[in-house]
C-alpha cells in the first residue's frame, strides 16, 4: 500500500485533498516540481506581457491565488526529492 502523506497543508483548504508519494523517486518528484514552476514561470510572463496593455488589480489578484501554492508545492517536492538524494 502507498503511504501517502499531504502536499500542501499550509496552502490548502482542506489537508485531505493533495498528496504524495514520500516514496516515489527522486525523478518523478523532480519532474512534478520541475511542470509547477514552469507554470509559476508561464504565470509569470503573463503578467509581464500585459502590464502596460490593461489594468492589472483583478489579474493581480487572480495570479497571486494561483502563483502562491505553485511555489509551495515546488519547494516541497524539491525538499522531498532532496531527502531521498541523501
Amino acid at each position: 500500500m502507498v503511504d501517502l502523506v499531504p502536499l500542501s497543508p499550509a496552502t490548502e483548504a482542506h489537508d485531505d485533498v493533495l498528496f504524495v508519494d514520500p516514496n516515489a523517486p527522486a525523478d518523478h518528484l523532480h519532474e512534478a516540481a520541475a511542470r509547477r514552476l514552469g507554470a509559476l514561470e508561464d504565470l509569470l510572463h503573463m503578467l509581464e506581457d500585459c502590464a502596460d496593455e490593461m489594468p492589472l488589480t483583478h489579474l493581480q489578484a487572480r495570479m497571486a491565488s494561483a502563483l502562491a501554492p505553485l511555489a509551495a508545492e515546488a519547494r516541497q517536492l524539491y525538499e522531498l526529492a532532496q531527502v531521498k538524494r541523501g
